[in-house]
């Protein structure tokens, strides 16, 4: 059984280590391995059981922990020969980090993929001062439209109405992901098992995010002064021919992957009886059967794209073109 791996990433100041260490401590049945970003914080109070030279430290909970210095494959390589067991991976990404990267070594690595498997990634955000850093930090847009899940630390120090407008706002730019509340990393919510890239609850996130009734192609989005970030959804009756969507999702990520940020979507494809899960990380992108179409559920494709600057009309014609002919 590969390893579940789960994403941590926020701004500086989130909160990140205060989550984690709650995380740690709900789970104390399981072993964690922890990959740091940067070591500063992290409180290591266990003993050096390796030698410095490898990063890896044992800590007293019995978790282990080593720093990311260099390409992650390398880091995780040095994981799994360490000759260490443990059950669950948690990536810790520094506050500027852009976590798509950190997912596309999970995506896109055969070797990785046998030994790991993305769980989700958790993004944590500042009640007090995620407005502000989403207007001056790119990053942090990023952050919040790859996650699978936002935690909202801190909430208790806000306006209820205030923490309503963020949530929504939240929504907007990534449909996608559920949120939760917590105060100074304490949550109820189960971080550690999302199952964000397994084809049945990503099929059920897509069909809330896009309902049967928008069967024309319908907008999510809005447009902020700060970021023109918009998540479009999308729906089809005719099927897609596979080829021309693969042909046209590889050259989309080749061209515009900078300001694609998510695309995920399920597909009913030409003469395929099972449903194809199509999810795109960076420049990375990979199909995935899931299960056959139910007779009494109508071949619907749908799809949602999350980006900057996205073009509509643009998208939505692309896409036409993709369809079965006649």
């Amino acid at each position: 059984m590969p390893i579940p791996v789960t994403i941590l990433t926020g701004f500086l100041g989130a909160g990140k280590t205060s989550l984690l260490n709650q995380l740690i401590a709900n789970y104390p049945e399981k072993k964690f391995a922890i990959i740091e970003n940067e070591f500063g914080e992290v409180p290591i109070d266990g003993d050096l059981v390796i030698g410095a030279s490898d990063a890896i430290f044992e800590l007293a909970n019995g978790c282990i922990c080593c720093s990311l210095n260099g390409e992650l494959v390398e880091t995780l390589e040095k994981l799994l020969d360490s000759g260490k067991s443990f059950d669950h991976l948690i990536i810790e990404t520094t506050g500027m980090a852009e976590p798509d990267a950190v997912a596309a070594a999970f995506v896109s690595d055969p070797g990785i993929q046998s030994a790991f498997q993305l769980d989700g990634t958790i993004c944590l955000v500042d009640a007090v001062s995620v407005q502000e850093t989403l207007a001056e930090r790119e990053e942090a847009v990023k952050q919040i439209t790859f996650a699978d899940h936002i935690v909202i630390n801190k909430s208790d120090d806000v306006q209820p109405h205030y923490l309503e407008a963020l949530q929504s706002n939240l929504r907007e730019m990534n449909p996608l992901a559920d949120i939760s509340l917590a105060n100074y990393g304490h949550t109820k919510a189960a971080l550690l098992s999302l199952h964000a890239y397994e084809t049945g609850p990503l099929e059920q996130r897509i069909k809330t995010v896009v309902p049967d009734s928008h069967s024309h192609g319908h907008e999510h989005g809005h447009h902020h002064h700060h970021s023109d970030v918009t998540a479009h959804s999308f729906t089809f009756e005719p099927a897609f021919d596979l080829l021309a969507f693969i042909h046209w999702s590889k050259v989309l990520l080749m061209i515009q992957g900078k300001n694609i940020y998510r695309i995920k979507g399920i597909l009913n494809v030409g003469k395929e009886v099972s449903k194809m899960v199509f999810q795109s990380v960076r420049t990375q992108s990979a199909f995935t059967r899931a299960g056959d179409w139910p007779e009494d559920e109508p071949r619907l494709s749908r799809i949602v794209i999350i980006g900057k600057g996205l073009k509509r009309e643009a998208l939505e014609k692309a896409l036409r073109s993709c369809l079965q002919k006649g």
